[in-house]
């Protein structure tokens, strides 16, 4: 019996298809990485994974009473997309300000901190995160670590997959705006669905925020 239940739950665990890692470094170093176990077009599939990364992020910043953070990021990411979704022809590769942060792709010292996701397709299609992290200062190292994990898809990532990552973050805030709910486990599954995909919000689902 134990064993059907260890095949089951193996089995229900879906599709590993990436692993998600931040690592931070003495001296404000950082190197964010993304290594794919199965993917047949990692450039799409980058931008479904950082939507559920982001989403989240948001719930990990809330479940820390960092809401105050958890909307200055909104609110940062938006003017981002705004700039990638504006005008035609070649995106401008934008740099992020990362305050102290340094990206590094040779660190010479352990990391002092890492956060880590691993990333899975289930039967029905959706997809699901396992996140893992340090705790301490989330305030700063949560944003941190989406924000460099962003600035190395907006150095590698082509136009057209970066234009869909910039709509799809919109829609996920339209859907936070809406619903209020990012502190809400539901809403790591429901929220990146609904950004990823065409439906419209009916006002009568929700209040709008101020």
């Amino acid at each position: 019996m134990i064993k059907r239940l260890l095949q089951r739950f193996r089995q229900d665990r879906g599709l590993h298809k990436a692993t998600v890692r931040i690592d931070f470094f003495p001296q404000d170093l950082v190197t964010p990485y993304i290594f794919w176990h199965r993917s047949q077009d990692p450039e799409a599939d980058t931008v479904d994974l950082l939507i559920y990364v982001y989403a989240r992020i948001l719930y990990e910043l809330a479940e820390s009473n960092e809401v105050r953070v958890a909307r200055e990021l909104m609110a940062f990411l938006t003017r981002v997309c705004d700039l990638l979704l504006t005008g035609e022809g070649p995106l401008k590769r934008l740099h992020l300000p990362l305050g102290e942060l340094r990206l590094t792709s040779e660190p010479q010292d352990p990391a002092v901190r890492t956060y880590q996701a691993e990333f899975y397709q289930l039967k029905d299609g959706n997809c699901r995160l396992e996140f893992h992290g340090s705790l301490g200062k989330e305030n700063f190292y949560l944003p941190g670590a989406f924000l460099t994990l962003l600035q190395s898809c907006l150095d590698n990532l082509g136009d057209e997959p970066l234009r869909r990552l910039a709509r799809s973050v919109g829609r996920l805030h339209d859907y936070y705006r809406y619903r209020r709910d990012f502190w809400d486990g539901g809403a790591l599954v429901a929220a990146p669905v609904f950004a990823l995909g065409q439906e419209e919000l009916r006002p009568e689902e929700g209040t709008p925020e101020d």
